[in-house]
């Protein structure tokens, strides 16, 4: 709706000059400013106040249809009776469409529903007041379900990836004496359940610890298909960084081109500086992007190599882990930077 018909500006400004409370402000003054403003739109109208376009729109439409009454049970939320109000047909088909929507529609500042947030909407927009065996009642009815969501990780832009690798490839600033290689690192706890075959028909069980201890390991792939693992005392940072590219020079000689991801003490100020002053180079793989990186694959190895199994001591599964990893075939570093 472009304007509303029945209720002005200036009606809503001598409202806002007599309400209390932050919900009735935000109200009129979202609809004031998307009134005011040709140029604005009822979702940059609502966000300036944290809501969305769809909270401003139904909030419109209540004031114009409620535009003949006395504003005060416009602007405040009618008061509840002493007993729960029921949805009417209508409103319950409203209340299943907006279920099916993300909270974020209707101004409400969670990815996903719970029965909380169902029922503080019920109670907000129709001044429906449930127990929350009610609501889930409800929120079954309407053909949603208790479930975890699955994990949606960032993705790169394949654009990205094949402008890295077409960089990657064309590059001819480094001569014959560097050595490439691809780093990452990884967590070990002192149990994690894996895939595996079981017989059909059982229930199989596997001990485990509720534990949470575990071991960090740095890692190197070189494009001489050799590999380095250095553990780490304590988290990473960007001293365990600079530890490790010190360890790689040692071993792999002082021109190395490393090619690493963004994590934060990947790219510190702290370790800017320490690659300054020698002639390391740093490349940076596009954000997302693991499959680009040969070093994940040690860890998938080292995965299946460890899993299923419980260990006692973090010094048992450190030297578990350096062993696996030391019996590893290394992937080809050129079949993931230029295929």
């Amino acid at each position: 709706m472009a304007a509303l018909e029945n209720v002005s500006t200036d009606d809503l400004r001598q409202v806002l000059a007599e309400v209390e409370g932050k919900k009735p402000t935000q109200r009129l003054m979202a609809a004031i400013n998307y009134l005011e403003d040709d140029n604005l739109t009822q979702k940059e109208a609502a966000e300036r106040y944290g809501y969305t376009g769809g909270w401003l729109s139904r909030w419109l439409d209540r004031l114009e249809r409620l535009a003949d009454e006395p504003f005060e049970p416009v602007v405040y939320d009618e008061p509840r009776s002493g007993r729960p109000s029921e949805l009417s047909d209508q409103e319950h088909d409203r209340f299943v469409d907006v279920l099916h929507e993300s909270p974020e529609e209707v101004g409400i500042d969670a990815p996903a529903w719970s029965v909380p947030l169902a029922s503080k909407y019920l109670t907000e927009e129709f001044n429906v007041d449930h127990c929350d065996r009610h609501v889930r009642r409800l929120l079954t009815e309407a053909g949603l379900s208790h479930k975890t969501a699955r994990p949606e990780y960032y993705k790169s832009d394949e654009r990205a990836q094949d402008a890295f690798q077409d960089g990657f490839k064309k590059r001819n600033d480094l001569d014959d004496e560097y050595t490439i290689l691809a780093i990452d690192q990884t967590r070990q706890i002192l149990s994690t359940l894996i895939y595996a075959w079981f017989p059909e028909g059982e229930r199989p069980s596997l001990p485990v610890t509720g534990a949470w201890d575990s071991i960090k390991l740095l890692g190197a792939v070189s494009d001489t298909d050799e590999t380095f693992f250095l553990p780490c005392e304590e988290n990473f940072n960007s001293d365990t960084t600079i530890r490790l590219l010190d360890a790689l020079q040692t071993k792999f000689g002082e021109k190395i081109c490393v090619v690493l991801d963004n994590a934060s003490y990947f790219t510190a100020n702290k370790v800017q500086e320490f690659v300054e002053e020698t002639p390391i180079e740093l490349c940076y793989l596009p954000r997302g992007s693991p499959e680009l990186n040969p070093a994940e694959e040690c860890w998938k190895k080292l995965n299946q190599a460890l899993g299923n199994r419980l260990f006692d001591t973090l010094d048992e599964l450190r030297d578990a882990a350096l062993a696996a990893l030391n019996s590893i075939n290394p992937p080809n570093l050129f079949t993931y930077l230029w295929p």
